[in-house]
């Protein structure tokens, strides 16, 4: 990239002369931070920032700038709950639970794709509420400065007839002064949900800088697999969240990333259904939250014969660009692959860079990226499948790039398995963890 160094650009705002309280300034310093270090923010050449508070308004101007100078740069499962007991971590370490302090660091303003939104918050485990957190996400819903919780809780037994099956409660909860969270019933009245959530991501999907969440739901969980549609959450202007249909689309939609795609300047969302034939579709945001689908797909053919559940949007290549990454069933013709950005966020020529299969563990539940050049990684979290058993084990894999040398970090089994990664820190080392702290697994970067 030609011209000053980006440090040079991002100048104090106490040294132009612009009046600033003191804690504006200590704000606005902080801000200047995150954006000298986030580079999983910077998703694309469109990319805007929403600035939640004051100082980070004043800043906004500057990190618009830094945005445009660095663009130039260049299945199956339902819950969690079954399990075993935790076998031993191959080259590992499994933490102790952490308690996150309720003065955990929040991002002053929300990156414009899901990923950064959930693995660039410097989230650390969680002492969630008790019940189903399979499904769950996090974000300063309430306004409060803290990262508060969503989730999805099941109400329907699978062995059951379709007939009795029953909908999921969507619930909000705030992070209270020690760090636990107390539902709040008062940001969601009507908490009526899908019948079976599995992802939520999220974004600001209406363009009034709060977080709003996108939910995929696959529906009855068995035969005849008959679908249901994606739900939205979106932030009304009295302060209080809404639950509706995200699209008209019907279909076991298990798994979401949320970016802007065709570069409107609106988070838009691409959805796994693995019985559509084309295995994904994208859904094109109006800007209010209403969302229709992309006529003309823009994702790779190559994904068409497997059964893909699993997906990610991030920039693994760190060029700037946000690149796609699918997984499933690698025993069902699902290769886990990633797909380089070619500029354009259209992957329907792109070829796949196929990453390591794991033998008898190959259920791909979810992707995190840490490092940056020579120490960039992907980390791939599965649990068992290809050999007889299903859902069945705790598994972490590690896969250097661009060299793909790939090595199981964490092998448990029998175990319960875990849906979500993240980078975090604990007591000072860099490592892996799950989000929930009860599930006590984490792995050195």
């Amino acid at each position: 990239m030609a011209g000053k160094p980006l440090s040079e650009m991002l100048t104090p705002l106490s040294s132009q002369g612009i009046p600033l309280t003191d804690n504006e300034k200590t704000a606005a310093d902080e801000a200047r931070a995150e954006i000298l270090n986030a580079r999983d923010w910077i998703a694309m050449p469109a990319q805007e920032i929403h600035v939640r508070n004051t100082a980070a308004t004043l800043f906004a101007a500057f990190a618009l700038t830094v945005v445009a100078a660095i663009a130039g740069c260049g299945g199956g499962g339902g819950n969690n709950s079954g399990g075993g007991s935790n076998g031993a971590a191959i080259g590992g370490d499994i933490a102790s639970p952490v308690t996150p302090p309720a003065t955990q660091p929040l991002p002053s303003a929300l990156a414009t794709n899901s990923y950064a939104n959930f693995k660039s918050i410097g989230l650390a485990p969680q002492t969630l509420p008790d019940g189903d957190n399979t499904m769950r996400a996090f974000g300063d819903f309430a306004g409060n400065g803290r990262l508060d919780l969503f989730r999805a809780v099941l109400t329907y037994d699978v062995g059951r007839p379709i007939a009795e099956a029953t909908p999921s409660r969507f619930e909000f909860y705030n992070r209270q002064a020690d760090g636990t969270f107390v539902r709040n019933t008062t940001l969601l009245p009507q908490s009526t949900g899908c019948l079976h959530p599995r992802k939520a991501i999220v974004a600001d999907f209406n363009g009034d800088t709060r977080p709003d969440i996108f939910v995929a739901c696959h529906g009855y969980d068995t035969v005849p697999f008959p679908g249901e549609t994606n739900k939205i959450v979106l932030s009304q202007p009295g302060g209080g969240y809404v639950v509706r249909d995200a699209s008209a689309d019907v279909g076991f939609n298990h798994g979401a990333a949320a970016a802007d795609l065709n570069g409107d300047g609106k988070i838009d969302v691409i959805v796994v259904h693995n019985f559509y034939p084309d295995r994904a579709y994208v859904l094109l945001n109006d800007g209010s939250g209403s969302f229709t689908r992309e006529r003309t797909s823009r994702l790779p053919a190559s994904i068409r014969t497997g059964n893909y559940y699993s997906i990610e949007l991030v920039d693994i290549n760190e060029d700037g660009q946000l690149d796609l990454i699918m997984g499933g069933h690698e025993f069902d013709a699902a290769p886990t692959s990633v797909y380089i950005n070619p500029g354009s966020n259209n992957f329907s020529a792109v070829s796949p860079t196929l990453i390591p299969p794991v033998a008898n563990e190959g259920v791909v539940l979810d992707f995190t990226v840490t490092g940056t050049g020579s120490t960039r990684a992907l980390w791939v979290l599965r649990t068992s499948g290809g050999d007889g058993s299903f859902y069945q084990s705790k598994v972490i894999q590690k896969v250097a790039w661009p060299g793909l040398a790939s090595s199981v970090v964490l092998n448990s089994r029998p175990a319960r398995w875990i849906p979500w990664l993240v980078p975090t820190t604990q007591n000072g080392v860099a490592v892996v963890a799950s989000d929930n702290a009860s599930d006590s697994t984490s792995v050195p970067q």
